[in-house]
Parts: structure tokens; C-alpha cells; sequence
């Protein structure tokens, strides 16, 4: 026994890593124990176990599952996920030790739908336990406190950039209308720089797009301490994914094989389906990139606008200055008040009128949100016709736009002519999408931005 387990206690269970030689696990009276060298050594493995006797042990391979699993006496069963990294180090261990840093080969990582049952969530009082992190599961060891920020990158199989996620604290989540035990903390949305073992999880998803409004998505389907302000990027397809950790200038890559939920399968039907209804869901989701750029390209003037219309302005210029700012509100649409939100009962809206880009961009939101509820399926044509009348609207607004800048051009001559600080309008960078779907086409990439922005 070790020499740290209490006298007069013995061994219940002994269980051996089938796919790591040398890897053993032992129950004893108190708690569970691990061995890298076949049982020549041996230390604790407790973790936040409560001190009981462990009475059998089973590693868990079944359906890319890399558990530890243990009965206890009277205290329940107990899982430790993903012990990739134990075979890791009992198959590397010097190599580890003697890092500077290191990332740890993942597991498989299983994709499945996101629970979509809006019911109210089960109270905090009720007794329960936390799932499993979802997703790719990534470990990384730090032979020091490195120097700068760290960040993990996730890659495509094309190498287009999916997802970023660093040890810079990402803000508090806002939203005091939700009780604040459902949010998830700065500290559990970025990476550790903590010396020793580090664990991170990559829900799969892409990156969250840039939107103009945030919410809590599925509210009544918040989990305790791990509801984050939405949109959030779409669920990745079934493939293999490259991961890179950049650690004070130094890159650690691993890949991570991302399967289908094995209750579903990943024939080659299906992932014909999957692919197509990815595509259409990264037009929607490249749609929110568009909609909030061509919205911030208003908004610049607006303020601009807004400023100038404070002073003490000529008759004629007051008269075209407000005329010229209702006409930009209708293209960039107006933030509703804080606390809104039910279900109105105005007027349907004209399907024929032109949408703003904040109202666009709210379609899109819902989109991207919608389809990742649903099934793994070719899109229907409904959300097929969806985003293509979307997508007819915004290049009508943008269209609208473009007209305005030349009665922005001829209301800057005015304001020279009364010796006035003229509007600056962006060099244009926004473009108009084809709007016809092609199932089979490659998807499009997200594009790449300094940073994902908010407004409340």
C-alpha cells in the first residue's frame, strides 16, 4: 500500500488501463490510487473525493469514452472523465517533467445536439451533480508561469482558424435580470496559467459572431455556472481538427478527432446531410459578421451626426442634418430600451419593406441559434428560403446605404459651406453575398476579426 494510506486499510479493487501498459488504478478503504510503473509506485488520486471505501473500479472504453469509473460504499458512483492524460504520462512522463510546456494528445471528442428542452432548469436546492465538460476535452502541463498571454487555436481540416480561446479574462457576463448562480464565470471561459496540469474544454463550437444584441440563449434551459451570453457559433461537423497552443512565442499542436453522436452514426449519407446543413449555417452565421459591420459603418456617421446636432445649427442645415439622421436610423435600425422583450402584438411586418442591418442581423442570429437545436439533417427548404430572403434583404440595404452616401456627399457641402466639421464615411468594404444556395459548394469561411465585440 502507499505510504500514506491510513493502517489497518487494504485493496478492494484492482483495475488495469487496457490501452496504456503500466497504467493501474486501486480502490482501497479510503480512496483510489494511481501507478504509472505497473505498481512499483503509487500516489493519491483523490481529487474532491469524500474519504470512503472504494469497493470496484472499471475503466470505461465503450463509444470513445475514456472514464474512470468506481462504486463507493454508500457515497454513490464517481467518474473521473478523460484519463487520456494519465496514460499520457505513464507512457511520456520524463518527457513532461522536463517541458517547458506541453499538450497532452486529446480523446476523441463526441459531437451531439445541444439539449433543447426550454423547461424551467432544476432549482440549485435539488440535490444533483454537474455533467461532464461537452466537447474536446484538451490537457496541458506548465513547467512555469509563462510570461504573456497563452492562447489555444482550433483549425479546420482546411486550416481556416474556427476557434480562439486565451488566458485573457474575457468580460463579466451581463444580465442581473438572471440569478447569478446560472453564469459562468471569466475563470471557467479561459485557459489557466496555473504551474503543473491544466484542463480546458472546446464545446465545439466556432467563435462566437459579433452581434448587436445578446441574450441568454435557451434561458430556461440554463445550466448552473455554465450559461454564457449568446449568439454563439455554430456546432463544428465530425473531422479531424488541429490544436495549437502558443505558449510564450513556442507553438504545441495536437490533433483532436471530432465524432458524431454514436446514437446517430456518421455514414456517408449523413455526413452528406451534415455538411450541406453546415454550409447553410455558416451563411447565416457569416451573415451576423456582415450585418454588424455594415451596421458599425452607420453607426460611425450617426455619432458623427449625433455630435454636430447638438451645437447651435443654421435653420437649413438643423432641417437637413435631422431629415439625413431619420433616414440613416432606418438603415441601421434603432436599439430597443433595456428590459423589453415578450411577445408583442404590434403590426406584422411588411415582408416587402427593407429590413435594417440590426433587424438583419437579429435574423440571422435566430437562424444560426434554430439550427443548431435541430436534427442532423439536409436543411429543409424552408430554411433554405429563409436565409435566401435574408439575404435579398440585407443587399437591399446595403444597396440603400450606398445611395445615402451620396446625400451624405451633398450634405457635406453643405456643412463646408457654413464652415462645419464634414461627415467621414469608411472607405466602403462591404460587399453584397450571392443569394442562391448551392448544397454542394464549400462551405465559407468565417471571417477572421480582431476580436469579438459587444453591445448590450
Amino acid at each position: 500500500l502507499p505510504k500514506d494510506e491510513r493502517t489497518g486499510s487494504w485493496v478492494n479493487a484492482l483495475a488495469a488501463d487496457p490501452k496504456q501498459r503500466g497504467l493501474l488504478f486501486a480502490g482501497t478503504e479510503t480512496t483510489v490510487y494511481v501507478s504509472f510503473d505497473n505498481g512499483d509506485h503509487w500516489q493519491s488520486l483523490r481529487q474532491n473525493l469524500p474519504s470512503t471505501s472504494i469497493r470496484d473500479l472499471l475503466v470505461h472504453t465503450d463509444n470513445h469514452q475514456n472514464d474512470l469509473v468506481i462504486g463507493t460504499y454508500g457515497r454513490g458512483f464517481w467518474v473521473l472523465d478523460d484519463i487520456a492524460p494519465l496514460r499520457e504520462i505513464a507512457a511520456s512522463a520524463n518527457a513532461i517533467g522536463s517541458s517547458a510546456a506541453y499538450l497532452f494528445p486529446p480523446a476523441d471528442a463526441i459531437r451531439a445536439r445541444i439539449n433543447s428542452n426550454w423547461d424551467q432548469p432544476t432549482s440549485i436546492e435539488v440535490p444533483h451533480t454537474a455533467n461532464p465538460p461537452y466537447g474536446a476535452m484538451v490537457d496541458y502541463y506548465l513547467g512555469r508561469t509563462p510570461d504573456s498571454t497563452i492562447k489555444l487555436e482550433v483549425f479546420d481540416a482546411q486550416g481556416e482558424l474556427v476557434r480562439t480561446i486565451s488566458s485573457k479574462l474575457p468580460p463579466p457576463i451581463e444580465g442581473e435580470l438572471y440569478p447569478r448562480y446560472w453564469l459562468a464565470t471569466p475563470q471557467s471561459r479561459s485557459l489557466s496559467t496555473n504551474v503543473g496540469h491544466n484542463r480546458v474544454n472546446w464545446d465545439l463550437l466556432y467563435d462566437d459572431p459579433p452581434a448587436l444584441r445578446h441574450d441568454l440563449e435557451n434561458q430556461m434551459n440554463m445550466v448552473a455556472g455554465s450559461t454564457t451570453a449568446g449568439p454563439h457559433g455554430p456546432q463544428v461537423i465530425p473531422g479531424v481538427y488541429t490544436l495549437k497552443l502558443t505558449v510564450d512565442g513556442k507553438v504545441y499542436s495536437r490533433q483532436v478527432t471530432v465524432v458524431n453522436d454514436p446514437r446517430v452514426g456518421q455514414s456517408p449519407a449523413l455526413m452528406a446531410d451534415l455538411q450541406s446543413q453546415h454550409r447553410l449555417t455558416m451563411l447565416a452565421y457569416r451573415g451576423l459578421q456582415q450585418s454588424y459591420e455594415a451596421h458599425d459603418q452607420v453607426a460611425a456617421v450617426e455619432t458623427q451626426l449625433a455630435s454636430l446636432m447638438k451645437a447651435s445649427l443654421p435653420a437649413d442645415v438643423d432641417s437637413q442634418a435631422r431629415k439625413l439622421d431619420a433616414d440613416m436610423k432606418k438603415i441601421a435600425g434603432v436599439m430597443p430600451p433595456p428590459g423589453g422583450g415578450g411577445f408583442g402584438r404590434g403590426a406584422a411586418p411588411d415582408p416587402n419593406a427593407m429590413k435594417s442591418f440590426l433587424a438583419l442581423n437579429d435574423d440571422y442570429n435566430t437562424m444560426v441559434s434554430m439550427m443548431q437545436v435541430g436534427l442532423d439533417m439536409a436543411p429543409t427548404p424552408t430554411q433554405v428560403a429563409t436565409w435566401e430572403t435574408s439575404c435579398r434583404k440585407y443587399n437591399e440595404t446595403v444597396t440603400a446605404w450606398a445611395a445615402m452616401k451620396k446625400q451624405i456627399t451633398d450634405f457635406n457641402a453643405v456643412l463646408a459651406k457654413n464652415h462645419l466639421q464634414e461627415l467621414n464615411v469608411e472607405p466602403n468594404k462591404i460587399t453584397d453575398p450571392p443569394c442562391t444556395f448551392d448544397a454542394g459548394a464549400k462551405q465559407p469561411a468565417a471571417k477572421k476579426t480582431g476580436g469579438k465585440k459587444s453591445r448590450q
